[in-house]
């Protein structure tokens, strides 16, 4: 993935996050995480982005705080850090 691309694909996730539901939360950002760690960590080495402590807190979040069965109020929270730290990165990346 090119970095107009990945761009695109996080304001897309930023701006869609709050469509999250019980139903459908786990598989979306599931997906984001393996997009942030795999193309989000290869084009920070590329571009020499200096992302590496957002993408940090991302997998932090991915593997301390994702579960399959989250009430609504740790969604509604997960939500909120995604969605800061999404603003954050484009921000950045954008500088």
């Amino acid at each position: 993935m090119i970095l107009t691309n990945f761009l695109d694909r996080l304001k897309q996730e930023y701006y869609t996050l709050d469509g999250l539901s019980q139903e459908n939360y786990y598989a979306r950002l599931s997906g984001l995480f393996v997009l942030l760690e795999l193309d989000g960590e290869r084009l920070n080495v590329e571009q020499d982005l200096n992302i590496d402590q957002l993408l940090e807190r991302f997998a932090n979040i991915n593997e301390e705080e994702l579960r399959t069965d989250l009430s609504a109020n740790e969604l509604a929270l997960i939500k909120l850090k995604v969605k800061a730290g999404l603003a954050i990165l484009i921000n950045t990346i954008e500088g």
